[in-house]
């Protein structure tokens, strides 16, 4: 029992572990208040996780911060395309829903499904852009390409973040003071998939770097 409780016991290290998950937490969110660095927020929140909490090196306030600042330019671009893009697909699915049952307009369930899907697909595409932003150097429609292609590559496993990303929106609509924490256990989760995913498109050489001591992001061919 006193194992269990000691500063290096199993428990203290649970509590270490999910005391940085709710900061970054918290770090992410107030990071996103002014939405247009969504983007770099989570892409900081993402390596912190990684190489903090999984990885156990470096500090969080530190690793968090620094990848925000060295990502926030490209991230602000793409985020500004993607909210855009969302933007209009939630404008469309308001229209086509508001239209259902309108004789005039036969076809509007069928684009509602379809603006639907489409709406899906972009927040995939969200949920792969930030975490290889966060590990790899590319120019930004390299990026978005990478994101795409590794997106449908793996579709089962786009299919599983989505549900994960959909029961922690939940969560936080139904019990909102959990967004303390929910943002971080979320990443915290798709690390564990999102990592194996990544691995696969590594050098050797950028394995090693990430794997001992590299600060800056790799670079990709």
């Amino acid at each position: 029992m006193e194992r269990l409780f000691s500063p290096d016991g199993g428990f203290m290290h649970f509590l270490s572990k999910l005391s940085d998950i709710c900061i970054i937490s918290i770090l992410w969110l107030m990071c996103c208040i002014p939405v247009v660095t969504i983007g770099a927020s989570t892409t900081a929140a993402y390596y912190a996780m990684v190489k903090v909490v999984k990885k156990e090196r470096g500090t969080l306030l530190r690793e968090f911060w620094s990848s925000f600042k060295r990502n926030l330019k490209d991230s602000i671009i793409i985020n500004a395309i993607y909210l855009l893009i969302v933007g209009i697909l939630v404008f469309n699915i308001y229209s086509m829903y508001q239209q259902i049952g309108n004789p005039q307009n036969s076809m509007a369930f069928q684009m509602l499904f379809i603006y639907v899907a489409l709406l899906f697909v972009m927040l995939a595409l969200c949920i792969y852009t930030y975490p290889v932003l966060s590990r790899f150097e590319m120019k930004k429609t390299a990026l978005v390409k990478f994101s795409v292609m590794i997106m449908f590559r793996h579709f089962f496993i786009t299919l599983l973040l989505l549900a994960v990303f959909m029961l922690s929106f939940i969560a936080i609509l139904v019990f909102p003071l959990v967004a303390i924490l929910v943002p971080g256990v979320c990443l915290y989760l798709y690390s564990f998939f999102m990592e194996k995913i990544l691995r696969k498109y590594m050098s050797e050489e950028m394995l090693e770097a990430w794997d001992g001591e590299a600060e800056e992001n790799q670079e990709i061919a």
